[in-house]
């Protein structure tokens, strides 16, 4: 089908004329590529019905560069978008000052067609001023030049501060290489502001002074540490070379500010200024440098004055008006907190389960608020360990943990037992012995499951026993014999741990079917009724696990007093039957060595266990006095008198030794032979 020289063929331009493809015309004008294959109603041929002329929508570009011209119907139908995009130099409120000051840019004509609509003030004084520049230059391509220099007038007045009438002249720096002609035009129109007074700052120590070397009256006497302005002829202020002077007493010296970078005198990082400004103003405690962003004052009587050489960077003076502002700061802090994110709803069961919580990248120092369950919860804590008589000093860590936990997790599903150890093991002024036990006893604790199998089938003993009171206390028992009691401890083996509570569980089965509930209740007459029908090593056994069961509870305060604590078991021991003499010397008859000799008299005579031989020292023996010691790990040293038949094998078993060793420095007997 023949096409136009615009690439169309006359039914397209009909149906465009026609009004029913106005996207592809809107491509079209504005070279938007769109997909082929356009929708297309038939027109019918009738007789005496002409219709419309099918004239291209716009001409190919001409070799001259003249803008091809749209059709006045194609115009009407397809009107232009408005270009005033809010993003580019937003409108600001008249009044305030910018937060922050204006950074480096640059505008480019694609800036200046986003805004060709808005309505600013004073453009129509320097769309004017350009016109007549441009009759006087004889500007060849006169619309285009102006068209152009608009745009960028657009831009330069809609970058104006509020409630600025002129435009800076630092501004047109902006407007890259249409700066001095926009320039011209704005000084002409009365929009151009005048240029600030250039200063020049002055070597430290000389003061401030204006362009070409003089002395700035007005500036005169201000503090080159605290910037603080006297009106006199001082370099430094009278307390700033107080300050100094302290900071060189404790061996302070100069170095880069942390804060203004500035290189003078610090303490804590931070110099006086500085230092003084964190504590007035309470907005830089994240440590966050900030140049030429702070409130200048004045010197002598009216100068902020504040100690701030012997506290920490970031703190101000414990007593005054700065620590009245910190905590209410650090008070409408702890209003503003919100609600944890990770709260646990107990009717949502865990994704991982058996995965353990990593507290350690968890800061600790501010956590999030508390629901209000979570809150009577520490409340009930606190009340609970007042009320049990513990020093406050002792159980603020304890308090501390369970706001940390319960603010993260929430107090509407039990808390697993791990998440508390873990957290507890962060920090030194964490504790989580107190607050487990507390748990448990509320029944919001989700325990631990031990790897021991002993330790596991004492917990399981435990919590076999029908009275929650009872079963509560041997819980509280194990923690004591693991070490995890209220206060710290030994730790007993597993084994050991098993083999008390086994040695209970009856006994408390038996009190709770006489119909004891607690054991509060247990009194000095129910134990010995319990180990009076008992001999030998199940009376032993039973006496020694009871004692440490009420120890451990009256350490942990669940009992008023200790009925077992006065309660002694008597049995009798049998008595080593002595060897008779002619046997001991029978056997001695048999050995020829010293040594064997000196082993068989001490095991006959004197009831030695192997270990023990096999640890005696030569500084044991003290053969002065006939003694002997024994060492025993974790008790007292045993001493034996020696009679003279054993003194006698002794000090042939030490010329022996001396014959065959005579340089040896081994202490041990045994490992001397073995040698």
């Amino acid at each position: 089908m023949p096409v136009t020289r615009a690439g169309v063929c006359a039914p397209c331009l009909l149906a465009v004329r026609l009004g029913e493809d106005d996207s592809w015309a809107w491509g079209e004008l504005h070279d938007e590529a769109l997909a082929p294959g356009r929708p297309r109603q038939l027109a019918l041929d009738i007789d005496g019905v002409a219709l419309p002329g099918a004239r291209p929508v716009r001409m190919p570009q001409a070799k001259s560069g003249r803008r091809a011209a749209i059709p006045s119907w194609l115009r009407a139908r397809l009107p232009e978008q408005v270009h005033d995009d809010p993003r580019v130099c937003p409108p600001q409120v008249p009044g305030q000052l910018g937060l922050f000051p204006t950074p480096a840019r640059q505008f480019a004509r694609a800036h200046a067609a986003r805004v060709g609509d808005r309505n600013i003030p004073g453009f129509e004084a320097v769309s004017q001023q350009l016109q007549q520049m441009a009759d006087e230059r004889r500007v060849r391509a006169r619309t285009m030049w102006i068209w152009r220099l608009e745009g960028f007038a657009r831009l330069a007045l809609a970058a104006r501060d509020p409630d600025q009438h002129q435009v800076a002249a630092e501004a047109l720096k902006d407007l890259l290489y249409n700066g001095p002609i926009l320039g011209q035009a704005l000084d002409r129109a009365g929009l151009l502001a005048p240029p600030p007074p250039r200063r020049i700052v002055a070597p430290r120590g000389t003061g401030p002074t204006r362009q070409g070397g003089q002395r700035d009256p007005e500036l005169r006497g201000q503090c080159t540490h605290c910037l603080a302005w006297a009106n006199d002829r001082r370099v430094m202020c009278a307390p700033c070379t107080n300050w100094c002077h302290q900071m060189r007493k404790r061996g302070g010296s100069e170095a880069e500010c942390d804060r203004c970078h500035r290189t003078l005198m610090l303490s804590g990082g931070m110099c006086r200024r500085c230092r003084i400004v964190v504590a007035e103003t309470e907005v830089d405690t994240a440590q966050i440098a900030m140049k030429n962003g702070d409130q200048l004052w004045f010197a002598r009587p009216h100068a902020a004055a504040l100690a701030v050489g012997c506290f920490a960077p970031g703190t101000a003076a414990p007593q005054g008006r700065f620590a009245l502002k910190r905590r209410r700061a650090r008070a409408r802090a702890k209003s503003e907190r919100q609600l944890s994110e990770h709260l646990v709803d107990p009717a949502q069961l865990e994704l991982f389960p058996s995965l353990l919580r990593d507290w350690t990248r968890l800061d600790t120092s501010a956590p999030p608020a508390l629901t209000a369950a979570a809150e009577s919860l520490v409340t009930d804590f606190t009340a609970y360990m007042r009320g049990r008589g513990w020093n406050t000093d002792f159980f603020n860590g304890s308090i501390r943990t369970l706001r940390i936990v319960t603010g993260h997790l929430g107090a509407d599903a039990p808390i697993q037992e791990s998440d508390i150890r873990a957290l507890a093991s962060m920090r030194a002024d964490l504790q989580g012995a107190r607050v487990i036990n507390y748990l448990r006893l509320r029944g919001l604790l989700a325990a631990q499951p031990p790897t021991d199998p002993c330790i596991a089938r004492a917990r399981y003993h435990a919590t076999a026993i029908a009275r929650p009171a009872f079963s509560t206390s041997v819980h509280a028992f194990i923690d004591v014999l693991l070490g995890q009691g209220s206060t710290s401890s030994r730790a007993r083996s597993p084994k050991t741990v098993e083999n008390y509570v086994g040695a209970i569980l009856g006994t408390l089965e038996a009190w709770i079917a006489d119909g004891l509930t607690d054991p509060r209740e247990i009194t000095r007459k129910h134990i010995e009724d319990a180990l009076d029908p008992l001999r030998g090593d199940q009376a032993r056994r039973l006496h020694t696990a009871l004692r440490s069961f009420f120890r451990a509870l009256k350490r942990e305060r669940l009992v008023f007093r200790d009925p077992a604590r006065s309660i002694s078991l008597t049995t009798s021991r049998s008595v080593p039957t002595a060897l008779p003499s002619d046997r001991i010397a029978g056997l001695l008859d048999r050995l020829d060595d010293p040594r064997d000799r000196l082993m068989v008299a001490l095991v006959a005579i004197y009831a030695l266990l192997p270990g023990q031989l096999a640890h005696l020292r030569r500084t044991d023996l003290d053969r002065s006095k006939g003694r002997l010691r024994l060492r025993r790990a974790g008790c007292m040293d045993h001493v034996i008198y020696l009679d003279a038949f054993t003194l006698r094998l002794v000090t042939a078993w030490e010329l022996q030794r001396h014959r065959r060793w005579p340089d040896s420095s081994n202490l041990c007997r045994s490992e001397t032979h073995r040698s």
